[in-house]
């Protein structure tokens, strides 16, 4: 069995357990579907066993790749590690590729391009906003890191560590007439609009709605520093993470929510869990954050 099994069609039967798409599997690695499907036919002949089966959703892995599929991202792993054994970031050339939410991208993406760039100044950094296209590119295998909250919907195939706990603050300007929570249910909120962040807004309305307030979104503007300049000019009030508030505005206490947390992550790939670049961007940023 072991006889002409190459790196690249293990790539493949990885791939494939994720996406369970033969057109995804050939996007996210350069090749035609017709390259993949032969590369899966002879897979079926070389283990005995169909590997895949399609279904009305797509296709499924067969109790022979449920039981191996662990070996199979063990031997990638692996390989990755061994690729980056002499990694140093002041002679790294590779492009980093950072995502992160608007308000990350606000508090935090300057001190992390500086930093980065001191640490690894031949690198080519990017650092975009987080949305849906990303979110396909990087479960598809992107090489790129997301700096967001924790994500429940993301698939298993995404590794998300901890980097610190998110405290969501209501914010209004210095001289707004509301004072307390309660006062503040009588005015309009505008949030950070972006299609990737549902999971973090708006659990949080819907669990303070839950517990007997009546806050309502009255719309989302993707551009937080336009938010900003609301909140400042207007009676509108937002939602920023900790106290991260804009100059000449204040913080509304919220309620105490016992059992809703929010964690700020690095999101990757699980493939690179053992990259040394991946666990060193996490150290970086991670002193940076914790320090803000």
């Amino acid at each position: 069995m072991r006889n002409n099994l190459d790196i690249q069609s293990i790539d493949v039967l990885v791939k494939m357990y994720e996406l369970s798409n033969v057109k995804l599997v050939a996007n996210s690695l350069d090749k035609s579907s017709s390259a993949i499907s032969k590369i899966l036919s002879k897979l079926k002949i070389h283990f005995e066993d169909p590997l895949f089966v399609q279904t009305k959703s797509g296709f499924e892995p067969t109790p022979f790749m449920e039981d191996n599929i662990g070996y199979f991202e063990h031997i990638l792993s692996n390989l990755d590690a061994i690729q980056h054994t002499s990694f140093n970031p002041q002679t790294l050339k590779q492009d980093i590729i950072i995502y992160g939410a608007p308000l990350f991208l606000d508090r935090f993406a300057d001190k992390l391009y500086l930093e980065i760039r001191k640490q690894a100044p031949v690198a080519k950094i990017f650092i975009r906003q987080w949305n849906l296209e990303a979110r396909s590119r990087l479960i598809a295998g992107e090489d790129a890191v997301l700096f967001n909250a924790y994500d429940e919907t993301l698939p298993q195939v995404m590794m998300q560590k901890t980097i610190c706990d998110i405290s969501p603050t209501f914010f209004v300007r210095n001289n707004h007439p509301a004072h307390t929570f309660q006062e503040l249910q009588a005015f309009p909120l505008v949030i950070t609009g972006n299609a990737s962040q549902d999971h973090f807004r708006y659990p949080l309305l819907q669990r303070l709605n839950a517990i007997g307030n009546k806050v309502i979104c009255h719309g989302e503007i993707e551009n937080t520093l336009a938010i900003e300049n609301l909140v400042r000019s207007s009676d509108i009030y937002s939602v920023t993470m900790g106290q991260q508030f804009p100059e000449g505005c204040r913080a509304i206490e919220l309620p105490s929510l016992s059992d809703f947390n929010l964690n700020l992550a690095m999101i990757y790939h699980r493939v690179k869990q053992n990259d040394p670049q991946k666990k060193w961007l996490f150290k970086l940023s991670e002193k940076i954050i914790n320090h803000q």
